[in-house]
């Protein structure tokens, strides 16, 4: 049974929603008759039936099917996904995500928005695509640097397609018996073939290298072609994302598989401050001492994932000291320095080109002094020494 089913019973638990905790039941039940052990179906069965009520299974949680079989027990739809197990360490080589798992707000460019809701809109409608032979836009690569939202974006096409999402790191997939890599290729494909779902393929250069590169292996060469033929095999049915923080790195021949390609970039300024406000307002803090706008400048260059653990140590920090009663702009940036600096203030040590990046975004001398606890004229003196 997988760990995030056990999360939601316990979850529905305590939110008090019986419907989802019997959706939940049954969807482990399924899982189990799949596997073929019928006896804990059964019990699991009789148990939710020995409550009184008819229960349908909620639609989120199953593949739409193209077809089902009947049982005398229940209607389960062939296209019900368990993942593959790797031969040799019997773990799963991939996560399986239902819309409505993941609530995070996502904040992107307008262009970047504006191309993903085409994207959607002409998948919801790829039946008329289809019927005058025209491509679907269901092969998209995601790049750019780490913490960007690449994933976050899976997830919200996910979302707004109400489909499952197949969630695969290649580069746990590479195993020092590279026969066996190809081998997990071929069963992740093979497992979501002819299924309405989203695969996503995390860390996609650890595979689909360039096969030029002579650092690499044959072997791993071939496993890259085991990669691009399965994504030539594989159905419409199956909507691929694949995302990388090394684009340079892939094939020239990994490219044409895909028809769009996304580049997230680090967020503007205006995006870093909707971020930064929006996570704030969702804790019940008060932030009128905040200036949102200030912190948008000082967080210059910045990654999204850099921002949530900044944000998060501010509001801890606030909500776990008796005597702070709100936060400011001052201790936002303390929490700032923490994280840029790994929490080391020491003099010898301190990287002067962030201090300059950060004095160039706005941030004061005297703020700077006083987090690291060095008197602003030696600050200034170091910083000018920088500069000559």
């Amino acid at each position: 049974m997988r760990m995030e089913l056990i999360y939601n019973l316990i979850n529905n638990h305590y939110l008090n929603d019986e419907s989802g905790f019997k959706n939940t039941v049954i969807q482990i039940a399924n899982e189990e008759e799949l596997k073929g052990n019928l006896e804990i179906y059964n019990r699991l069965n009789g148990l939710v039936k020995a409550n009184g009520k008819k229960i349908k299974y909620n639609n989120n949680n199953l593949f739409t099917p193209s077809s089902g079989r009947s049982s005398n027990k229940t209607e389960i739809s062939k296209n019900k996904m368990i993942s593959p197990r790797d031969k040799n360490t019997n773990f799963e080589l991939m996560e399986i995500h239902y819309p409505g798992e993941k609530k995070n707000k996502l904040f992107l460019s307008e262009t970047v928005s504006k191309k993903i809701d085409t994207i959607l809109s002409e998948y919801k409608q790829k039946e008329i695509l289809e019927s005058n032979n025209l491509p679907i836009e269901n092969r998209l690569l995601l790049c750019g640097p780490p913490g960007c939202g690449k994933t976050s974006t899976a997830y919200l096409i996910s979302e707004k397609l109400q489909l499952p999402l197949a969630y695969v790191r290649l580069d746990t997939l590479v195993s020092s018996l590279l026969g066996q890599t190809g081998s997990n290729i071929r069963k992740i494909f093979e497992a979501v073939k002819n299924k309405n779902v989203i695969l996503f393929l995390d860390e996609f250069d650890a595979i689909a290298k360039m096969r030029d590169d002579k650092q690499e292996m044959g072997e791993l060469k071939r496993v890259v072609n085991t990669l691009l033929q399965n994504l030539d095999l594989l159905p419409n049915d199956v909507f691929v994302i694949a995302a990388t923080n090394h684009e340079k790195l892939l094939d020239k021949a990994v490219w044409r598989r895909f028809n769009t390609v996304l580049y997230l970039d680090l967020p503007s300024e205006e995006l870093r401050g909707k971020y930064i406000e929006n996570l704030i307002k969702s804790y019940n803090i008060d932030d009128t001492n905040l200036d949102y706008k200030k912190l948008s400048k000082l967080t210059s260059k910045l990654s999204y994932s850099q921002l949530y653990e900044i944000s998060l140590k501010a509001i801890k920090h606030t909500l776990l000291n008796d005597d702070i009663k709100h936060i400011n702009t001052k201790s936002y940036t303390k929490s700032l320095l923490e994280v840029l600096f790994l929490y080391n203030f020491d003099d010898g040590e301190l990287d002067i080109s962030k201090i300059h990046e950060l004095r160039k975004n706005g941030l004061t001398l005297q703020i700077l002094s006083d987090t690291f606890n060095i008197p602003r004229s030696t600050l200034a003196d170091r910083l000018k020494k920088e500069e000559q």
